[in-house]
């Protein structure tokens, strides 16, 4: 296995599209696709104890689950290469058994690190709701962010007004919210995904 080739593998399981990973790892989608069926074939001979599938386009890693999940866990993440400089949003969406829902990532342009945090929590509430969720317990490593959601601390960046207003109006919509400030080693994969959504770099 070659470096693109491995790279390609590394993306996917990142969560990236087939035609993201080919492009991040520098293969023609056609390259990729041949490779990941041979790698495929491989694990069928290899018996039940290895499954890889090739994914559809567009498919988003992580099963999708039917709607009509009234309680949710959402984990939510903001990288900023810069600060301002390439934004990107991430988060994990699970059940409270520890069972997910769906994993995002997001490329949000040129953005501070605590815009990039609100847009996550944003990109994840809307996300949740159009799961039907009415209680979301919400996990995140932003203690700024963390607070003035709870409302302890005043909003005072002009900056973040606009972005603290649309999490709030999807807050109204729950019949319940918990909001909870992570470590953030315990916040890790959705740490990843915003990375991802940053070095994206839109394309």
């Amino acid at each position: 296995m070659g470096r693109r080739e491995e790279r390609l593998l590394r993306s996917i399981l990142d969560g990236l599209t087939l035609a993201d990973a080919a492009r991040d790892a520098g293969l023609s989608d056609e390259r990729a696709r041949s490779f990941l069926e041979s790698v495929a074939r491989f694990a069928r001979s290899a018996g039940p104890v290895v499954e890889f599938g090739v994914p559809a386009e567009g498919e988003a890693r992580g099963a999708r689950a039917p709607e009509g999940l009234a309680e949710l866990v959402l984990h939510t993440d903001g990288a900023s290469l810069g600060n301002p400089g390439p934004a990107g949003a991430g988060g994990v969406i699970s059940t409270p058994e520890g069972r997910t829902v769906e994993e995002f990532h997001e490329h949000l342009g040129v953005a501070t690190n605590n815009v990039a945090e609100y847009e996550a929590v944003r990109i994840g509430l809307a996300k949740a709701l159009g799961y039907g969720a009415k209680r979301i317990t919400l996990r995140l490593d932003s203690e700024l962010v963390a607070n003035q959601i709870k409302g302890r601390y005043k909003v005072k960046d002009a900056k973040l007004v606009d972005a603290y207003l649309k999490v709030e109006r999807l807050l109204s919509e729950l019949d319940d919210i918990v909001v909870e400030s992570i470590p953030r080693e315990d916040n890790a994969r959705a740490d990843r995904l915003a990375e991802i959504g940053a070095r994206r770099n839109g394309g």
